[in-house]
């Protein structure tokens, strides 16, 4: 699954948060993570409860959840 950062200096600190929480989370460029959602990983569900945390630590750190197919720009539903 693909995260997006309105503000790319965010990138690895939401990097670090996700891995702290026991997420592979792996930064893919300039305001982007891709995090793996198998069944193997997090559900969706899971995620966004990790995403809704990190938004009560950085309000200001938009956060936009992808799918897996390029392009998907479905923003995460707010906390």
């Amino acid at each position: 699954m693909q995260l997006r950062l309105s503000d790319p200096s965010y990138t690895d600190r939401l990097a670090n948060f996700l891995r702290s929480v026991g997420q592979a989370a792996i930064v893919a460029g300039r305001g982007q993570l891709e995090v793996d959602v198998s069944p193997t990983g997090p559900t969706p569900a899971e995620l966004e409860i990790y995403l809704r945390v990190w938004r009560v630590l950085y309000p200001d750190a938009e956060v936009q959840l992808g799918g897996d197919e390029e392009g998907s720009d479905d923003p995460a539903p707010a906390a």
